[in-house]
């Protein structure tokens, strides 16, 4: 069974590698503030690649425009919220 579609799993496993990197820098960060820039910062990327995937795989336009506002949502909020 062969399920590859390049067009949305490429943007998922670069979300994913986001949200990976994310969590090794939570981790292995000295001090509070690299940590909440890591994982303010890098899990809104990861989460941006994550959603971008789903949206491409979707054909319903209620889907992607529900995604696309998550995601705008995020992006304003978590870098906020996490300074």
């Amino acid at each position: 069974m062969n399920d590859f579609s390049p067009l949305r799993d490429i943007p998922i496993l670069i979300g994913s590698f986001f949200v990976l990197t994310a969590a090794i820098g939570v981790l292995r960060f000295p001090d509070l503030y690299t940590r909440l820039h890591a994982s303010s910062k890098l899990v809104t990327l990861g989460s941006a690649g994550i959603f971008l995937g789903a949206a491409l795989e979707l054909t319903e336009a209620a889907a992607f425009t529900r995604l696309a506002a998550i995601l705008l949502f995020q992006f304003l909020t978590t870098p906020l919220s996490a300074y």
